[in-house]
């Protein structure tokens, strides 16, 4: 095989939200001030810890990881992707999600995929399971193709024995990395540096047609 390895960005690749933090943001309320914290980061204002930090403080009452974790569960993985996956793993290759969200969804949706690998940032919490408002920070948004150089050491396997899957600007360099890079969507800045574009998830099973 040309690849060893397919890494998925998570929030709008394998799901149908494009991001689990937006929607904590949406269940406490809080959008209009995530959409500031997010502006700020996206200008290089504040990192991703201090990003995390900002909007972990603006959810109220403070709540549990358990609180948190209903939250998110009722996600919905995205159209063709349980298929694809499968068909992926059945073929032999290796599979990790690498995302900028939170691990208590990533992990869950990597046991339901069957995905060993996995990487995101985390929530803490005290003795009570309480959030404290700090983020357990693990994966930097915009370069996750650190975290797949530091894993495909581990496995002995090239980056250009990688496939990186993601949808947003912020998989621009995790699709540069890779020896194949593949867009999910209609975001611009990220079709201007994939090898494939796949326009939506009814055409997700075209992904298969290049590995």
């Amino acid at each position: 095989m040309r690849y060893k390895l397919i890494a998925f960005d998570m929030d709008g690749t394998l799901t149908e939200e494009d991001s689990c933090w937006g929607v904590l943001h949406r269940h406490f309320g809080t959008q209009e001030a995530a959409r500031r914290h997010l502006k700020a980061y996206d200008r290089g204002e504040i990192d991703y810890p201090e990003f995390m930090r900002r909007d972990i403080a603006l959810w109220k009452p403070v709540p549990t990881l358990e609180q948190v974790k209903r939250v998110l569960t009722p996600y919905r993985l995205a159209p063709n992707v349980e298929r694809v996956v499968g068909e992926i793993h059945q073929r032999g290759y290796q599979t990790v999600v690498i995302t900028g969200g939170i691990d208590l969804l990533a992990e869950e949706l990597a046991r339901r995929l069957g995905i060993r690998y996995v990487f995101s940032n985390g929530l803490a919490a005290d003795e009570k399971g309480r959030l404290t408002g700090e983020g357990i920070f693990r994966v930097e948004p915009r370069f996750k193709h650190e975290v797949l150089t530091g894993l495909v050491g581990e496995l002995g396997v090239s980056l250009q024995q990688c496939v990186a899957v993601g949808d947003s600007k912020y998989d621009v360099n995790f699709l540069k990395h890779a020896g194949l890079g593949v867009a999910i969507g209609a975001d611009s800045e990220l079709a201007g540096v994939a090898d494939v574009v796949i326009r939506d998830f009814e055409h997700f099973p075209q992904l298969l047609d290049y590995l």
